[in-house]
């Protein structure tokens, strides 16, 4: 894949750029990491800041609006005549059943090259249009629901403790389907993309499964931030959000979100970086000690060849 070739070029490049790292001033082998970790200055305090923000309001952030009683009352009674009415139900279960009798009559006739076969030519219309038709029926029913509940939501607002929690909620659900996509993909280049070549050496084919990782787990997290993204303007439309408080509401949960994989993603590149940094280490300081025992064993030699 061309980002799997990205990802081997960018940790090539990586570890080069480790290996010319400037050392310590005692020249014993170890490394200096002042230059990989970053520098105080406006810049840091404020991304700083904002990471702490976007954290706090995920995780530990109150909802600032109090419902009263009333719109308590009208939220309840909404919701319940939507989701708990025995009437609409049974209305929303026979537009269901009869939309799935009209469709398993059309894959009856449904067959290959119906177009130019009798009388699947005549009856594949009629009965696409019978489906057409129950669907549409079906359909104006759920939007009925669907108006009644977003009804409700708007009754008590997007800041109140209904919204917040259900903003979070979609989150934490695009969290997993973003972790289980990750993990499908690790699966899957394992299994068939991922091996150790005749002339590979066992690091570097190990370098290799810990790069195709966190490229995996990087996509899965990103698609699933820009999957809540989308869900989220659709829970502001459902609240029905003024323009000025819907785009302070999106900001603050996008925040958070950002906050959230941020912490996720960097927390892994950084245990990743830290792993090779101390195996870059071990190595460095084992040639440096092999280089010193080595002089000694040929001056040795030399004595004992002279005597």
């Amino acid at each position: 894949r061309p980002w799997t070739t990205a990802v081997h070029h960018a940790l090539g490049a990586a570890l080069s750029a480790m290996s010319q790292i400037e050392r310590r001033p005692n020249n014993d082998g170890s490394i200096s990491v002042a230059r990989l970790l970053p520098r105080p200055g406006p810049k840091m305090f404020g991304v700083a800041i904002w990471w702490v923000f976007g954290l706090w309001a995920l995780h530990f952030a109150s909802a600032p609006y109090t419902p009263t009683a009333v719109e308590e009352q009208r939220y309840h009674d909404l919701m319940q005549e939507a989701r708990y009415s025995i009437e609409a139900r049974e209305e929303e279960g026979q537009a269901r059943a009869r939309l799935m009798h009209a469709q398993a009559g059309l894959d009856q006739v449904n067959v290959f090259f119906w177009r130019f076969r009798e009388p699947y030519s005549t009856l594949v219309p009629q009965r696409q249009a019978e489906v057409d038709r129950e669907m549409a029926a079906y359909r104006a029913l759920s939007r009925e629901r669907e108006a009644l509940v977003s009804e409700a939501k708007a009754s008590v607002g997007i800041w109140s403790r209904y919204g917040v929690q259900e903003v979070r909620e979609t989150f934490w659900g695009d969290y997993e389907w973003g972790k289980d996509l990750a993990k499908r993909m690790s699966f899957w280049d394992v299994v068939f993309g991922v091996g150790r070549g005749r002339d590979e050496e066992l690091a570097v084919v190990l370098l290799r499964w810990v790069g195709q990782i966190l490229m995996n787990f990087t996509v899965g997290f990103v698609s699933a931030l820009v999957a809540f993204l989308f869900s989220l303007v659709k829970v502001l439309w459902a609240y029905k959000t003024g323009l000025l408080s819907g785009a302070l509401f999106f900001f603050i949960a996008a925040t958070g979100a950002s906050a959230m994989v941020a912490l996720v993603v960097g927390g892994m590149y950084t245990t990743a970086v830290g792993g090779v940094y101390l195996v870059a280490q071990n190595a460095a300081q084992a040639r440096l000690q092999g280089g010193r025992r080595r002089p000694q064993y040929v001056h040795n030699r030399r004595y004992e060849h002279v005597d």
